[in-house]
């Protein structure tokens, strides 16, 4: 091979080498402008998305005050509107990626001292109860959305009993007759006969529901043959299922 042909070889191959490179260069810019392309959609459906999220929660937060404070206090404009601002201000926290627990303490401190200058009067229980509820929405609605989570939430699931919570919580309640007992006992007594004609069951199906709500502490018969009640246990189970079920819900 001559020395011409040598050095044609030798630049075409670097020239190849270099195509190559800026081949790899192209190819890689590309990937990462799809990827902050793709990033950004994700961030615009997340801002979109906790935009209506935030906004429902507003109105919804408004719409409670409105209809759950004292109507005819000379003070419901006044405080509603307090309200309104402490909740429109929590519920924007909604937009972030994460909350941290010393966010939600500052919050708690700063309602609790809204109730020490404001709540004057026996009646204004009534409405710092209703916002206090509506506040705590909020945070559950963040634990769901997994952007919050105190330590010790994190250290209660961690040390679960999984074995004892299905046998004397879960067992008892995950069905629906033994539900629908519960629920209809937990305002007022129920006879066996009441309880048969609620629920459909007679003598031993019945007895057999029954049973299980007993044995787990759920429920109470006042005498042998006496009604029905339910215990703090069971209240406490049933508590537990509507604020789950509203959380989902929501």
């Amino acid at each position: 091979m001559s020395t011409v042909e040598s050095e044609y070889k030798n630049e075409l191959q670097e020239i190849k080498e270099e195509i190559s490179s800026m081949r790899k260069e192209f190819n890689r810019f590309f990937e990462y402008s799809n990827q902050q392309y793709l990033e950004q959609i994700l961030q615009d459906m997340k801002n979109n998305f906790s935009r209506i999220l935030i906004d429902y929660v507003v109105e919804d937060s408004k719409n409670s005050l409105d209809e759950n404070m004292i109507q005819d206090c000379k003070m419901k404009n006044f405080c509603e509107s307090i309200f309104n601002d402490f909740l429109q201000g929590t519920a924007q926290l909604l937009n972030n990626d994460s909350v941290d627990p010393e966010t939600i303490e500052q919050y708690y401190e700063q309602f609790n001292e809204l109730k020490k200058e404001k709540a004057k009067y026996p009646k204004c229980e009534t409405c710092f109860s209703e916002a206090s509820k509506l506040f705590e929405k909020q945070v559950n609605l963040m634990r769901s959305l997994k952007i919050y989570e105190k330590e010790d939430d994190k250290e209660k699931i961690q040390n679960l009993p999984v074995e004892e919570v299905v046998k004397d919580v879960c067992d008892p309640i995950a069905n629906k007759q033994r539900l629908t007992i519960l629920k209809s006992i937990a305002t007022d007594t129920k006879s066996f006969t009441q309880l048969s004609k609620l629920t459909g069951l007679n003598g031993g199906n019945l007895l057999f529901h029954l049973d299980k709500l007993l044995n787990t502490g759920m429920i109470q018969q006042i005498s042998e043959r006496g009604d029905y009640i339910i215990t703090g246990k069971g209240y406490a189970a049933l508590k537990g299922i509507s604020n789950v079920y509203s959380q989902i819900k929501l």
